[in-house]
């Protein structure tokens, strides 16, 4: 296989590792850190239903993913429009290879195998 392209999937398989929102979580626990930063965040938080809870961090977690996979969305634009190119170790990611970085991103969230 060409390293590029095991270097592009390594990078979507990445971001598939962190794609659990660290504030989702938070919010389904035991709050956030107590700091005072987080005063009203935590105050809010602690007069939620256990239900309640489930659904604002159901919602925080389809955000963070979203927020990825438009950035992804504009990583590739520029890929397709202008001339950007992303590169590891010298060797330069292959653009729209399978589908888009973005697409790639969200069938491996849904649990897609590449394609060879």
């Amino acid at each position: 296989m060409d390293k590029g392209l095991e270097l592009y999937k390594a990078f979507i398989d990445g971001l598939v590792e962190r794609k659990n929102s660290v504030t989702a979580r938070w919010v389904k626990g035991d709050g956030f850190p107590p700091i005072d930063d987080n005063k009203i965040k935590n105050e809010l938080v602690a007069v939620l239903t256990s239900e309640q809870r489930e659904v604002l961090a159901e919602i925080l977690q389809e955000e963070y993913i979203a927020g990825i996979h438009d950035t992804l969305a504009y990583i590739n634009e520029m890929m397709d429009l202008q001339g950007l190119e992303l590169q590891q170790d010298g060797e330069a990611y292959p653009n729209d290879y399978f589908e888009s970085l973005h697409y790639d991103f969200i069938s491996r969230c849904n649990g897609d195998k590449w394609t060879e």
